[in-house]
């Protein structure tokens, strides 16, 4: 098998030559290629990913067109300066398209261009990303380029209440949602309304080309929600059904990114479609990799299992180990797609992450006679 064909029948359930390994961002790549005395590009190719990332990236607006942060080593985006906001370059230098700053990392101090003084008029009239900004022709090319070969999953990072949280700030977008629903949900619709129109378009301009829509956003800490799952249901259940429904009317897998212990509502996740969960967290669930496989593995593929957050302090053999058990457990007749549960952050020994993947790709179950 070929990377697209081990990963995509992974999803079907079927079992492939080996276990599939993917990544959701490996922020170590120059590390790794020093560490094995390789090119920077041929990290991913060394260590076997067999998915690829595709968006079509923002590209402001012909007045003021601002180059920007790379994003998931596509190209760079192009953000622009919102000059309603009335701030200086010197003082904000790159925003998104949303008006909201881009920060290179998480914990970063963050400007709000939203606040609870905002009103509704403030919603309405705010200059809310134009979904005909973007380069789909380019992203439908990068498609075109890598797909006979690879899973090509996208557009990835579109979520609807974490740009909520951008917008207002993460604790006063929930106080809103209870003390003031009707700004909460006027902000949250113009939110979606070009979230589904941005993925209509990336739908259509990849076609055959994009084997699997591929969305997230995050509701959960590692302790539980971080809302209720009735206001979950009621704000965003119907929300992501119309968004999944996208990618089911054009034959294209669901892979969905929800971080941290969302079991709560998992049952409705897969009952609106989604066909694969990253990111498995397995330690931040109440219940063990077995239950999980046996109550939720015949509806839905696992993405990831391997702990990101013990991975720098763990040896190489205790990294093999884990990813050994993690097949074990989760790739039992199909069904899982092995790799760290979160980013590989900067802390983390190259030699680590290079036997997380290379354990993945050379387990074989006793009685196995294939080759890699």
């Amino acid at each position: 098998m070929n990377s697209r064909e081990r990963q995509l029948a992974a999803i079907r359930h079927q079992v492939p030559d080996r276990i599939p390994v993917d990544a959701i961002a490996i922020e170590i790549q120059a590390e790794i290629a020093a560490f094995l005395g390789i090119e920077h590009q041929a990290v991913l190719e060394r260590l076997g990913t067999d998915g690829r990332v595709i968006l079509a990236p923002y590209l402001g607006t012909p007045e003021e067109p601002v180059d920007g942060l790379a994003e998931f080593a596509v190209r760079a985006e192009c953000v622009y300066l919102t000059p309603h906001l009335g701030r200086t370059p010197g003082l904000f230098p790159e925003f998104t398209e949303w008006g909201t700053p881009k920060v290179p990392h998480y914990a970063t101090h963050r400007y709000f261009p939203l606040s609870a003084d905002s009103s509704l008029a403030d919603i309405e009239t705010y200059p809310w990303p134009d979904p005909g900004h973007y380069d789909y022709a380019l992203a439908a090319e990068l498609a075109h380029r890598f797909a006979p070969d690879y899973a090509i999953r996208g557009p990835y990072w579109k979520p609807l209440l974490c740009q909520v949280f951008d917008l207002f700030g993460t604790e006063q977008a929930m106080v809103l949602m209870l003390t003031n629903p009707l700004m909460f949900e006027a902000t949250l619709e113009h939110i979606f309304a070009f979230t589904s129109e941005y993925v209509r378009r990336f739908v259509a301009a990849l076609g055959e080309d994009l084997h699997i829509l591929y969305l997230g956003d995050d509701f959960a800490t590692q302790r539980g929600m971080l809302i209720s799952p009735q206001l979950w249901r009621r704000y965003l259940k119907p929300r992501y059904a119309r968004l999944f429904e996208i990618g089911k009317q054009a034959n294209k897998f669901v892979w969905f990114h929800a971080c941290g212990d969302i079991t709560a509502v998992l049952p409705d996740l897969i009952d609106i479609g989604m066909d694969v969960w990253e990111t498995v967290q397995l330690h931040t669930l109440p219940i063990s990799p077995e239950q999980l496989k046996r109550e939720y593995g015949r509806h839905l593929t696992f993405f990831g299992g391997i702990n990101t957050q013990r991975l720098p302090f763990k040896t190489v053999e205790q990294v093999c180990h884990e990813v050994r058990r993690c097949i074990e457990v989760l790739g039992e007749g199909g069904g899982y797609i092995c790799g760290p549960d979160h980013h590989i952050k900067p802390d983390v020994p190259p030699a680590n992450a290079v036997a997380l993947f290379d354990t993945a790709r050379q387990f074989r179950r006793a009685g196995y006679t294939g080759s890699d």
